[in-house]
């Protein structure tokens, strides 16, 4: 049963602390408490009714959220870490893999001093036949796939070990997968983020920080555009060379044009395969990207952020970017660092566990 005089005191903070981050119109704010109240009530139904029976029989298929940033320092492990303290809290099993080749440290945002002896290298090495032979359950909820930093083998993958990851990464048995990635667009990188259902990418309100959110999110549509029919992708099967080669002449940079918009490609596609466009619309449709906007100082007019991406999104790739939300820089997340202690599992009813439980509610709704 919901607790409906808990739900509107959420709604009540949720929207105090929306205030807070940042000047909205009136509008803004009645259009997202409608979303918040509808959001929350049904998120409210489907997890409590999990967790107060078998979650486990309730459960959905299994989805795969893959969380990027383009630079270090944005939080992406933190937010990978907590979400999965999250999810798991509400009854979904919940396994969280880190895939930061060459910069593991996830086990730390977990409560772990050290990865695991038997971790990602172990499975790429065959030193380990499953995944589920090198997934620990950790001390908050989540079970954990400990990436390893030590030699060059993790930073530079094979592609048939590549390959073979992620249909071992997609046969996992859980509700929900979280992958932790590099802070980097490496083609490895970006493989990992498009296996996912749901890409979100973390930002900070550096200039240096959100203008790489978005090259993140170009460099991924066009790497999926590019690898649209190769062994990894769902529409293998359905290879189209001309299609191939009409995408592959578009989306090459030249120094005299440079990287036209993805409008450009789809008119192109008109003219010259107009039966294509249905195809081509199917792999674009498959490209749903997510932004959140991580340590927003408190009173800070950082707005601007999501929509300078989103309008050059739109303009350039011809996709709507989804902005989640923003967490607000609080000393108890650097704490929980420094503690190695999951802020959610430290303080779940605090102002960061308002905002978690925010973003992902606008990260599951439709």
């Amino acid at each position: 049963m919901i607790d409906a005089k808990r739900e509107e005191g959420l709604l009540a903070k949720r929207t105090e602390a929306l205030f807070m981050q940042r000047p909205r119109r009136y509008e803004d704010t009645i259009e997202d408490i409608n979303r918040l109240r509808c959001a929350s009530d049904l998120r409210a139904v489907s997890l409590q009714e999990n967790v107060s029976t078998t979650p486990r029989k309730g459960a959905l298929k299994k989805s795969i959220i893959a969380v990027a940033g383009a630079k270090g320092g944005v939080g992406k492990t933190m937010f990978a870490a907590n979400l999965g303290v999250f999810l798991s809290s509400k009854g979904f099993k919940t396994v969280v893999a880190d895939l930061d080749f060459g910069g593991a440290n996830l086990h730390l945002y977990l409560g772990k001093q050290f990865p695991s002896k038997q971790n990602i290298m172990s499975f790429l090495s065959k030193r380990a036949l499953t995944l589920k032979d090198v997934m620990i359950r950790s001390d908050h909820g989540p079970y954990l796939i400990s990436g390893s930093s030590s030699g060059l083998e993790a930073a530079h993958l094979e592609f048939k070990k590549k390959l073979r990851l992620i249909d071992s990464l997609r046969n996992i048995d859980a509700d929900y997968l979280i992958l932790d990635l590099g802070g980097d667009m490496s083609r490895n990188t970006l493989d990992f983020y498009l296996m996912a259902d749901f890409g979100v990418v973390l930002t900070t309100p550096h200039p240096a920080s959100y203008t790489s959110a978005y090259d993140f999110i170009r460099e991924a549509l066009y790497r999926k555009l590019k690898r649209a029919f190769s062994p990894e992708s769902p529409l293998h099967k359905e290879e189209d060379t001309m299609l191939k080669d009409i995408i592959d002449e578009t989306t090459s940079f030249s120094e005299d044009r440079g990287i036209g918009p993805i409008s450009d490609l789809l008119e192109t596609i008109k003219k010259m395969a107009p039966e294509k466009v249905g195809l081509m619309m199917r792999i674009l449709d498959d490209f749903r990207p997510c932004l959140v906007l991580n340590k927003v100082p408190p009173y800070n007019n950082v707005h601007y952020i999501p929509v300078m991406v989103q309008e050059s999104a739109k303009k350039w790739l011809s996709k709507e970017v989804k902005f989640l939300g923003s967490i607000s820089d609080q000393a108890e997340i650097e704490k929980s660092i420094f503690e190695q202690v999951p802020a959610l599992s430290a303080c779940p009813q605090g102002q960061f566990g308002l905002e978690m439980e925010y973003i992902t509610d606008r990260l599951f709704s439709n």
